[in-house]
């Protein structure tokens, strides 16, 4: 008999339009606690929303990926750094370990 996966948490499960009215209370001048308590939201969860929707447009609801905080490079350094890397490489051929030994040894 097959198994079926019973979730036990409700996390994440607050629909995004929920989130984006009761953060218009709070804008509104509600606070955030009482808000959160009337809409049966967690209160950190309307918190994170309500500082994502004003830095940002916001899509989804929850936690995202930390891969863009942590980027060193930006998308258009990052491509053209790629380009050159690979212009050097067509320019000049590559020289493996094993190969450069052969040539060293003679």
């Amino acid at each position: 008999m097959p198994r079926t996966y019973r979730r036990k948490t409700s996390w994440g499960s607050t629909p995004l339009e929920e989130i984006e009215r009761a953060a218009s209370e709070v804008k509104g001048g509600k606070s955030i606690r009482s808000v959160a308590k009337e809409r049966q939201i967690d209160r950190s969860t309307l918190r994170r929303y309500i500082k994502k929707r004003d830095t940002q447009e916001v899509k989804s609801v929850g936690y995202s990926g930390t891969a863009s905080a942590k980027r060193v490079f930006s998308e258009e350094v990052e491509k053209e750094l790629a380009e050159h890397i690979k212009k050097l490489a067509e320019q000049f051929q590559i020289f493996t370990r094993p190969c450069t030994c052969m040539w060293f040894t003679k």
